[in-house]
């Protein structure tokens, strides 16, 4: 599960496919279905042409667990009283894939917080989150059933688990980071400054993860090491956010604002896929939505 730590609450409610000028037709099919987030649902997009095949869940920033479990968050209180009427403040919840068995997990009684970005461990016995609240952030951990609530790291961005479920990665003073979960040790992925608050992610074989930099995204082994650019794009690209790996570990998406060359032209948001060497840009559709992971199906 994937997103920036700052603009999920707050920016989240700022189809056609889009070639890239001059970038090379993708040697081969990416599959799978794209989760992106939107301000209040998250939606399932079609890798190879944008288009988008129905919401999942009842909230945002939905992850799907491997068992088909859905966590996702949203506010469940009618109102929290603000001097302008009512503030949301949203709560983290589980369902099954059809949306039945909904259960909060995490309720976030005050206005101008918040529950955002789930992550399920493998197993699908725990979740990690973010947490907002005003001026401060962290990375909490929740067993699936609601005990055990904590906070990993205070400031930082959203984690995902690793493949093997004993670490989770997340950015914190522009650096990737990894926490063991058993002995809680903490220990720096990268140290070149250059990570967006951002979810990184893992390869699927747990050897590599990305994360995404101001104007691409990078790589760096799960060990620790120098990072690898994704290369020199002739797209001018700000903002890059959410990097995911493809379920073949081939792919990598992301969403970025691409401007032109031409300054009178407005900016726009859209979903990206390359190959992890950076090659083979290509933009796949126009959204304001920010991915939250690859799936299968």
């Amino acid at each position: 599960m994937r997103g920036t730590a700052t603009s999920v609450l707050c920016a989240l409610a700022v189809a056609g496919v889009t070639a890239v000028s001059g970038a090379p037709a993708q040697a081969a099919p990416v599959r799978g279905v794209l989760l992106a987030t939107q301000s209040t649902a998250t939606v399932r997009i079609d890798p190879a042409t944008g288009q988008e095949l129905g919401t999942v869940g009842a909230g945002a920033g939905a992850a799907v667990s491997r068992s088909g479990r859905l966590a996702y968050s949203r506010d469940v209180d009618p109102c929290h009283p603000d001097v302008e009427g009512c503030f949301g403040a949203p709560d983290l919840l589980t369902a099954r894939r059809d949306g039945s068995r909904e259960r909060v997990i995490v309720h976030n009684p005050e206005a101008g917080g918040g529950v955002a970005l789930p992550d399920w461990s493998p197993d699908g016995t725990k979740l990690v989150y973010l947490w907002l609240t005003p001026g401060e952030r962290g990375l909490n951990l929740v067993n699936a059933n609601g005990t055990g609530n904590e906070q990993l790291v205070s400031f930082a961005g959203p984690g995902t688990f690793s493949p093997d479920g004993r670490s989770v990665a997340f950015v914190k003073d522009s650096d990737v980071h990894v926490i063991d979960l058993e002995t809680r040790e903490i220990r720096a992925v990268t140290a070149e400054g250059l990570a967006a608050m951002s979810a990184p992610d893992w390869s699927p074989d747990g050897q590599v993860i990305v994360y995404a930099g101001q104007t691409e995204f990078l790589t760096v082994p799960a060990a620790g090491g120098a990072s690898v650019h994704a290369g020199q794009w002739p797209n001018l690209l700000d903002q890059v956010t959410a990097p995911v790996f493809s379920p073949n570990g081939r792919w990598v998406a992301f969403t970025a604002t691409e401007s032109s060359t031409n300054p009178e032209e407005p900016a726009v948001s859209r979903l990206f896929v390359a190959a992890v060497d950076g090659s083979r840009l290509t933009a796949v559709t126009d959204t304001y939505a920010q991915l939250t992971d690859w799936i299968r199906r």
